[in-house]
């Protein structure tokens, strides 16, 4: 019996992302094209890998015992392609990496710059994702390293076969409309007004809520905004006020007081997230972009007497996170 490493990765992705057309979305091919590819991948096997459940298709037990196979083997040939690389001592080839919208433009982008500066060779291509999206791509090995963040009070998933390298800390600020004459630097002293909040399924939205309840007060939230921009619009329309982490507060509006935090003080982590590789050194390109993260600085919120970011110096963590 021999088997296919592309077909095996096809069938990772299906398993991953948890049906044929997510999958095919992620490979950047048509759902027919995994289907033909998982037939093959059957015959190699000798067993049906795929079986009809309602109007989809889910793994038989076949199926998901090759799948998990298929995750190990995928890693073995990374960890081969990755120690090959550590012994040429070159910084070349492409880096994938993925981040959240803010850290994306305000740390990400100069350290892609800074790397490559460096490293003529070296070719980093940022992508702006979701961190839910981020860490399915990065098991997939759809990007190589995902810039993620964890908020104070939220602490987030951690997975089986992903790094995590930290980067630094992003310190909350309290923004409140100028027009209120209270520009404060105490959640306490503002229990009576109105709030701006991300989702409540969000962890920026969930940190706010418990900051408040820490600071001995029930928040009346009365407008909810994914997008830190918005967050400035409504604060600056007067219409109420908000949490907001450093990193978001590079271009705020007229109209907007702006302090960092006293206590309780609340912030969140960014890390970057590779996956796992033994141990063996990471591939010197990754490696680059991972010291150019720590080494970028970070840009100062306008408008806000700021105390300065913890950062982290460059390593691996030891195990899974």
């Amino acid at each position: 019996m021999e088997l296919d490493v592309r077909r095996l990765r096809v069938l990772h992705e299906v398993a991953l992302r948890g049906g044929v057309t997510a999958a095919a979305t992620a490979l950047h091919v048509t759902p027919s094209a995994v289907s033909q590819q998982l037939v093959q991948l059957s015959r190699e096997a000798g067993c049906e890998l795929l079986e009809r459940s309602g109007r989809g298709v889910v793994l038989t037990a076949a199926g998901q015992l090759l799948a998990a196979h298929a995750e190990r083997i995928l890693g073995a040939v990374e960890h081969a392609v990755a120690g090959l690389a550590a012994m040429r001592q070159q910084v070349d080839g492409t880096v994938r990496v993925a981040s959240f919208p803010s850290a994306a433009g305000a740390l990400v982008a100069p350290a892609a710059a800074r790397a490559m500066a460096e490293h003529p060779d070296l070719d980093v291509r940022v992508i702006e994702a979701e961190d839910q999206q981020s860490q399915l791509d990065l098991r997939s090995a759809t990007i190589d390293v995902a810039v993620l963040q964890e908020y104070d009070h939220v602490p987030a998933a951690r997975f089986n076969g992903l790094e995590r390298h930290p980067i630094t800390t992003d310190p909350m600020h309290l923004i409140t409309p100028s027009g209120w004459g209270r520009a404060t630097r105490r959640l306490a002293d503002l229990p009576d007004v109105p709030w701006v909040a991300s989702a409540e399924h969000t962890p920026c939205g969930r940190s706010t809520l418990r900051a408040c309840h820490l600071a001995g007060f029930e928040p009346d939230i009365r407008h909810r905004a994914i997008d830190f921009a918005l967050t400035l619009d409504l604060v600056a329309a007067g219409l109420g006020a908000a949490l907001v982490p450093g990193l978001a507060l590079r271009n705020v509006p007229a109209g907007v007081d702006v302090r960092p935090l006293d206590e309780p003080v609340t912030g969140r982590q960014i890390f970057a997230v590779t996956r796992i590789r033994g141990t063996a050194p990471l591939r010197p390109a990754i490696d680059a972009l991972l010291r150019a993260l720590t080494a970028t600085p970070l840009p100062t919120p306008s408008d806000a007497p700021t105390r300065p970011p913890v950062r982290h110096p460059a390593r691996r963590d030891s195990g899974s996170w």
